[in-house]
């Protein structure tokens, strides 16, 4: 059996590269035979994904953070092949979503067994089709990624979050945007479309997602209120999703951001543009490995 190893061996300092390299290097596992595939720019392990679709593995390992990940699903979102999660980033939100092991090596070990779970997959449009598999962010979350800093990344890890927030929170002018799902329609400053309940950081919004019940759950947040939201965050960061007048939590097939100002956007971690965007939800596509007791 083949195994294609898609890896970023800059993601999270390298050191889950190295230690990933080190193991294939003395592989141990006469039935299957690697190939070790390293990205060097951006979208290039969707590029890569995309040429296995030439021939395709019996199974796709990337390791890579969140975003390498995501070029995946975003270039082949209906792949022939299972595809393992081997975390080398900074927040890793889709292995702890999936109950993996953050070592990549000892994930990778799992991944042979090959226990497979289709789960749903989102997917933005029109025009870009970029997908996501745990969550698209628009507005105030969207505006902290684009706000932190790779170098801080590298040295500080998820603390370099935590500084973008701040600074997020004292310079944010949190533009009004429309969200409309189904027959509701809000005005927001802030929405979070949640395919599972992890997020970077461990901050807990939408704690009944799922992504294997063919449903978003949305997150709409309403007006300008710098204190309410660093409380807001605080809640959600001890696992108590905070509720209030201002704060709406619903679930959806599909959605529609509407808004004269361009507010940005992100793709799990990975900003990716601006509104205006359509939201949609494919149900059980995307075949990922997973512990077997889960």
């Amino acid at each position: 059996m083949k195994i294609a190893i898609i890896a970023n061996p800059i993601a999270g300092g390298g050191r889950a590269y190295q230690s990933l390299r080190r193991y294939v290097g003395q592989w141990p596992h006469p039935e299957w035979e690697p190939e070790l595939l390293l990205t060097n720019s951006c979208n290039h392990a969707g590029l890569l994904a995309q040429e296995l679709l030439r021939c395709p593995p019996d199974l796709l390992a990337v390791c890579g953070g969140d975003g390498t990940v995501n070029e995946v699903a975003s270039h082949v979102p209906n792949p022939p092949f299972p595809v393992a999660v081997l975390p080398a980033g900074t927040a890793n939100v889709l292995a702890r979503e999936l109950g993996l092991p953050l070592d990549p090596v000892q994930a990778l070990k799992i991944a042979l067994g090959r226990a497979v779970r289709r789960v749903d997959l989102g997917e933005l449009g029109p025009g870009s089709r970029r997908r996501f598999l745990f969550v698209a962010g628009i507005g105030f979350d969207a505006y902290a990624v684009s706000r932190t800093r790779l170098d801080l990344k590298k040295k500080i890890g998820m603390a370099a979050y935590v500084v973008a927030i701040v600074d997020c929170l004292l310079s944010y002018s949190f533009p009004e945007f429309k969200v409309v799902a189904g027959s509701r329609t809000f005005t927001a400053t802030s929405c979070l479309a949640c395919n599972a309940k992890s997020y970077g950081g461990g901050l807990l919004f939408c704690p009944g997602a799922n992504m294997r019940d063919g449903l978003l759950d949305i997150l709409v947040l309403q007006g300008k209120h710098r204190l309410r939201l660093v409380w807001f965050l605080l809640q959600a960061w001890f696992g108590k999703p905070k509720t209030g007048d201002w704060i709406h939590r619903l679930q959806a097939k599909a959605l529609r951001i509407e808004g004269a100002e361009e507010a940005l956007v992100q793709a799990d971690g990975e900003l990716v543009g601006r509104i205006p965007l359509d939201i949609s939800l494919t149900d059980s596509v995307f075949p990922l490995v997973v512990p077997e007791n889960l």
